[in-house]
């Protein structure tokens, strides 16, 4: 090739161009049928292997003016070939795209075994690279030389170029009016493709197209086309006679260390007539997932295809079934993180109270307690119902009324492009001069509660949604890392006539949901529609699992194993009781199994 034109080169990657489309077919098994899926995913995959060949191009072109031959092409263009294959094998094992946690499974000593892959797997393995490696000499032998009749050279690569662009055009303005028109069959795929980008206009169309992303979703997809298997099995329900109420209450970033005497006097006390997990894990580092993990019970690698599909958690699909009123009130809209597409699709808009019109979050949380208890006090008839109250002056800004400086120094307003580890104690002040403040807000909801009579029949949940780092790990604030304070968080629950007592072992936020589904009347095993556990029910887990956009934890033994989800995330690192890095990939030999583990439950929900 170095010897022949440039044309060459193009065709040498028109060739290999034409086998990735080919190979890549094999994602077309993990979509639904639907026309609208089929066509979509079509565009999609014929756009992204072009964007892909375009950024190859540039690499191609490098090799080329260095004047590499047969030597270098041929290798790298089979290998390449060769990853998209075990991508899409990956992709079936895993629902994951290739990433350094996968690697590291298959290259560790002994990884490869938890798979339960053997000698016919090794042995498809080198039949299909030699043979990658005798097309690519072909593909290179083909291309060598290549000339095209000169007239023809102007207008078949300008034709080219306008079906290319043509078809980028297509996906990515599909891909755009997914999103806004939430047609399930459009983003149910988007994360289909390996690296594939998505389109995202929503700003736009709210501005100038007038559309409504945060109303109610009205598009449901049948069980014929969804790509989940959730719950696994049809879910049987004996209701009981005299259902409870459920309130959960989240106070946003309350880790589990402030829940105390000094700093949430009231929840302390309320705490006395409840059960108390004292070593409470979130299932994510942030918001998005946090709550997730509460309300579906699930891993956060399924929040991306539940917001795909837009369906609803299975807890909410039986409260729903059994006449429960639904009830949100949120001081920050509940439409970013996508709570109103995934956590609370089924919950009727005029339902929720997520934009107070206080100004600041310290007048937004007062608003909605006031809302909340003005609901409690004007509820007639006997149907239950089920309340969401998410508080968020705690967030961020640590805001908090007058009244409330308990702990001093403090910070002022929070810079965050000029913090420092100097001021930590005066910011940790800051924060928990915002928690007490969230307290008081509890407090009253928890007073109005009892003189209402609603203690006799509501179950009442306190927790936060995530915790939050305060440099005790070398930086500040949460999704950073899965440190105890960014995961562990406090969780008191009330259960009327249960015995109030304090538990020590292990929990996560994941058991949340099946221990409600059994209050509900749900006679399943948590298998069956969860990855956690009842909170009551005292069976031994080998590990914790926590989640962030691109990243997981496995939590076991007082170690912590961070996982990446995505190919640019890096490597595996384990890190030590003090979540201080361990050196060495022996280190990480001992969570072979666990990770195994992980993957199975990271997958069992698909089809």
């Amino acid at each position: 090739m170095k010897k022949s034109g440039f044309l060459s080169l193009a065709s040498f990657l028109g060739l290999n161009f034409l086998l990735s489309l080919f190979l890549g077919l094999g994602y077309f098994l993990f979509i639904n049928p639907h026309p609208a899926s089929l066509f979509f995913a079509a565009a999609a995959h014929i756009s992204n292997t072009l964007m892909i060949y375009a950024a190859l191009l540039a690499a191609a072109s490098v090799l080329y003016f260095l004047r590499a031959g047969a030597a270098v092409f041929v290798p790298v263009f089979a290998a390449l070939q060769m990853l998209l294959i075990l991508d899409i094998i990956g992709y079936k094992i895993f629902r994951f795209h290739i990433n350094s946690m996968v690697v590291n499974l298959l290259t560790t000593p002994g990884g490869f075994q938890t798979l339960g892959l053997g000698l016919v797997a090794h042995t498809i393995f080198y039949l299909v690279s030699g043979a990658l490696l005798a097309v690519e000499l072909f593909f290179y032998r083909s291309a060598e030389g290549k000339k095209w009749p000169a007239g023809l050279l102007s207008s078949r690569w300008k034709s080219l170029l306008a079906a290319a662009l043509f078809i980028v055009a297509l996906d990515k303005g599909m891909c755009a009016w997914g999103r806004i028109a939430d047609n399930v069959h459009i983003t149910g795929n988007s994360r289909l493709f390996p690296l594939y980008q998505q389109l995202n206009m929503d700003s736009f169309a709210v501005k100038y197209l007038g559309a409504k992303l945060d109303e109610e979703v009205r598009i449901e997809i049948s069980g014929k086309y969804s790509g989940l298997a959730y719950p696994k099995k049809p879910l049987e329900i004996d209701p009981p006679r005299r259902p409870l109420n459920i309130l959960i209450l989240v106070v946003d970033s309350f880790r589990g260390d402030v829940m105390n005497l000094a700093v949430t006097p009231r929840l302390w006390e309320f705490s006395k007539k409840a059960a108390v997990f004292e070593n409470h894990y979130s299932g994510g580092n942030c918001t998005r997932f946090g709550i997730f993990s509460v309300i579906y019970g699930l891993y956060g690698n399924y929040w991306f295809p539940l917001l795909g599909e837009r369906r609803a958690p299975a807890l909410l699909e039986v409260l729903k079934e059994q006449g429960y009123e639904m009830r949100l009130f949120a001081s920050a809209e509940l439409s970013f993180p996508e709570f109103n597409k995934t956590c609370f699709v089924n919950v009727p808009r005029e339902n929720i109270y997520d934009r107070p019109r206080g100004k600041g979050q310290v007048a937004k949380d007062i608003e909605i307690t006031g809302k909340f208890n003005g609901f409690l006090k004007s509820r007639k008839g006997a149907r239950p119902y089920f309340a969401f109250i998410f508080y968020d002056a705690s967030h961020g800004g640590y805001e908090y009324p007058p009244g409330f400086d308990r702990f001093t120094p403090v910070s002022g307003d929070v810079n965050y492009f000029r913090l420092n580890p100097g001021e930590s104690k005066p910011l940790f002040n800051k924060y928990k001069n915002s928690i007490a403040f969230e307290d008081s807000l509890a407090g009253d909801i928890i007073d109005t509660l009892e003189k209402t009579g609603g203690l006799k029949d509501t179950a009442v949940l306190v927790m936060g949604d995530h915790g939050e780092a305060f440099y005790e790990r070398g930086y500040h604030g949460h999704n950073r890392g899965y440190s105890p304070e960014e995961l562990r968080v406090p969780l008191v629950f009330y259960v009327p006539g249960r015995r109030a007592e304090k538990v020590s072992e292990p929990t996560s936020h994941m058991d949340i949901a099946p221990t409600l589904m059994k209050i509900a009347g749900v006679k399943n095993p948590p298998v069956d529609y969860s990855s956690g556990l009842d909170l009551f029910d005292r069976k031994p887990r080998p590990f914790l699992a926590a989640f962030s956009w691109d990243s997981a934890a496995i939590i076991s033994g007082g170690s912590t194993l961070v996982m990446p989800l995505e190919a640019y995330n890096g490597g595996l690192t384990l890190y030590d009781a003090g979540y201080k890095p361990v050196r060495g990939r022996e280190a990480v030999t001992p969570f072979l199994p666990l990770i195994s583990d992980f993957r199975k439950e990271a997958r069992k929900f698909y089809k």
